[in-house]
């Protein structure tokens, strides 16, 4: 997969108002990325790609690593058990020359919650599997935080958002009436089960398999 996931960075900020005007053009007021960035709740990630295309696959992990009687490598524990649970970063850092930045999500930590407050991606990159890494990457970094479980706000009429967010785990808790400010459509109010449940931990881990099957693999930078 020729995009990388890693944490936002103040030069960013150009590159995300971009991504974000592209994505929202009638959101009001835009992000304040300056604030975010000084915002200890706060925590964004970016998925970028390399100007060139180039390949971004990272090396596979061999850390802790034994030999069968063949002479093979063969998993240590700790491998499998990253294996296993999937926000233990199992990828080596991103290539950061060249990149443009493609989308972007936004996490706030509250009390034990991971609330996601924004994730977009720009129009060329839409259709790639590259919002559900940005998701699959936060739920990571949630776990690695040790929150509880996640939540969001998605318009009433985004069903496209809706089936990915279903997808993950996230169900309809309630509604907020006339949220939005550019039209007051509603918003669902989702939320996840207990992301340390066995149900939801074995379900994520057959989703990013699922999503590096179809997309390739891609590198996630979390902190």
């Amino acid at each position: 997969m020729p995009y990388y996931v890693r944490p936002i960075r103040e030069e960013d900020i150009p590159q995300c108002a971009r991504v974000e005007r592209d994505a929202f053009p009638t959101l009001f007021p835009p992000t304040s990325f300056h604030r975010e960035l000084k915002n200890p709740l706060a925590f964004y990630l970016v998925a970028c790609r390399t100007q060139d295309g180039g390949d971004t696959t990272p090396a596979p992990d061999t850390t802790n690593n034994t030999t069968d009687s063949g002479g093979h490598a063969r998993p240590g524990l700790l491998s499998r058990l990253q294996l296993l649970a999937p926000w233990h970063s199992r990828v080596r850092a991103a290539p950061l020359s060249g990149e443009r930045i493609s989308g972007f999500i936004g996490l706030w930590y509250m009390a034990g919650e991971a609330h996601i407050v924004t994730i977009c991606v720009d129009s060329e990159n839409r259709g790639k599997g590259l919002g559900e890494l940005l998701l699959l990457a936060a739920i990571e970094h949630a776990g690695e935080r040790g929150a509880s479980f996640m939540t969001l706000e998605v318009r009433a009429s985004n069903h496209v958002a809706q089936n990915l967010y279903k997808k993950y785990g996230f169900t309809e808790r309630g509604v907020r009436k006339g949220y939005y400010s550019d039209n007051r459509e509603d918003a669902l109010i989702m939320s996840t089960d207990s992301l340390v449940s066995p149900g939801f931990r074995e379900r994520f881990v057959t989703l990013v398999q699922e999503h590096e099957a179809l997309w390739g693999q891609a590198a996630r930078t979390l902190r």
